[in-house]
């Protein structure tokens, strides 16, 4: 059970970080189906078609070479099917659960701080847009709008600092959940490649900030 939980997390992650190479891929494999069917439609060119011109161009036991066509067809398709299976069974939302508790707090620290970042870096960008005509409302709106970011990452950090006691008895993807779409958009945004210290230390210390 643990093999399969850790090769489904292994997909899982492989598809989030490439898929636009599956994409693309995939286009590809559309693109000679269609072909195919057209070929069949059209010119009435079934397997049994493709194996005599393999024939007549090579000249070898084509047994094989249709043996091999038939399947990789089945191959694809199982996977294909297998695919959709897992995902609806396990959603990508719960990988949170096939990870060690140490792994989520990193996870969930690494994003509350990188979030932190972004949400302080945009509104330092939009103050450095209107820098030739800003005012007092403009300060005092960013200044709003820092203290609730802030604010936010005080309320995260100290439930990895300080559980209370009624957070302590809730699963722990519960308390430490990460919203994946977040995620992805700090991801997207190339916060995630920032090298940043997620120690508890770094994390207590800007808790503690005055």
């Amino acid at each position: 059970m643990n093999l399969l939980r850790g090769l489904r997390a292994l997909l899982n992650e492989f598809f989030y970080r490439n898929y636009p190479f599956i994409s693309f891929c995939s286009c590809l494999v559309a693109l000679l189906t269609a072909y195919l069917h057209y070929e069949w439609k059209v010119h009435n060119y079934d397997l049994m078609s493709w194996k005599h011109l393999s024939e007549a161009c090579y000249a070898t036991d084509i047994d094989v070479f249709q043996l091999c066509v038939l399947l990789t067809i089945l191959v694809i398709n199982v996977i294909f099917v297998g695919l959709i299976i897992g995902a609806y069974m396990h959603p990508l939302g719960q990988r949170d659960t096939e990870l060690t508790l140490l792994e989520i707090k990193d996870r969930f620290s690494r994003f509350i701080l990188l979030r932190l970042i972004a949400r302080l870096d945009r509104i330092q960008g939009k103050l450095a847009a209107k820098r030739k005509s800003l005012n007092f409302h403009h300060f005092a709106r960013a200044h709003h709008s820092m203290v609730k970011a802030v604010a936010v990452f005080r309320k995260d950090a100290r439930k990895l600092l300080l559980p209370n006691e009624s957070e302590i008895m809730q699963p722990i993807e519960d308390i430490y959940g990460v919203a994946d779409d977040e995620e992805r958009a700090l991801r997207r945004d190339g916060y995630y490649k920032l090298p940043i210290d997620i120690t508890d230390a770094t994390v207590k210390s800007l808790f503690n900030a005055q």
